[in-house]
């Protein structure tokens, strides 16, 4: 196994690799329904290599991708031909233009600082729709193939294997699905849904919409 990371002050060429070589996501839910409510263009956070952008497109989607890593960019770059795509960090991205939707389908947004930075991006009475590891899942012993090295309340260092030889190194921060609402409220966004986490951990994961607050 290829041990790849994923980090934005020194990009790994391995991480793109890997997310280039996974097959397009088949599952579009709950972010086409939402896409398609929106004003387009639609702002994605974390757009990587394309595996979920790319059959978004093709479903009519129109898109506005950012991801800081390069190998990431140039992989979507090729995959999404007309689709405006900026390499930066979230919390570096300066632009003027505000979407009725940001999304991010990852755990990209779980850190404070790119959640507000996410959260300026939005128009008036725009939505902020974005996916979160779920703590329970990973608290439960999570999956074969992944491997949960430390978990606390507040961090977890997890391994996933992938069948393409690769082995995702990560340290993520945790937001628990009880307490998203004052996470939330600390960005001055207010949980508007909330679906897919839940104490039992059958969930890997869980989405919510927010909206700006109070």
């Amino acid at each position: 196994m290829r041990r790849v990371r994923d980090d934005p002050e020194r990009p790994d060429p391995g991480f793109a690799e890997l997310y280039a070589a996974l097959p397009f996501e088949v599952d579009l839910e709950p972010w086409l329904g939402l896409a398609r409510k929106a004003r387009p263009p639609v702002l994605y956070v974390g757009i990587g290599a394309g595996r979920l952008a790319v059959p978004l497109t093709e479903a009519g989607v129109q898109l506005v991708g950012v991801d800081s890593h390069p190998g990431m960019i140039e992989a979507a770059k090729l995959r999404l031909p007309g689709v405006r795509l900026l390499q930066a960090r979230i919390e570096d991205l300066s632009i003027a233009d505000r979407f009725e939707l940001v999304m991010a389908p990852s755990h990209v947004l779980g850190v404070q600082a790119r959640l507000r930075a996410a959260a300026r991006l939005l128009a008036p009475r725009g939505s902020l729709a974005l996916e979160l590891i779920n703590p329970h899942w990973l608290a439960a012993g999570a999956a074969p193939g992944v491997r949960v090295r430390h978990l606390d309340h507040e961090q977890a260092e997890i391994e996933v294997d992938y069948p393409t030889g690769h082995t995702h190194a990560d340290r993520v921060n945790l937001v628990w699905p009880e307490e998203v609402d004052a996470w939330l409220l600390q960005a001055g966004l207010k949980l508007a849904w909330l679906g897919g986490g839940d104490r039992v951990a059958s969930s890997p994961s869980f989405q919510l919409v927010a909206r700006m607050g109070p």
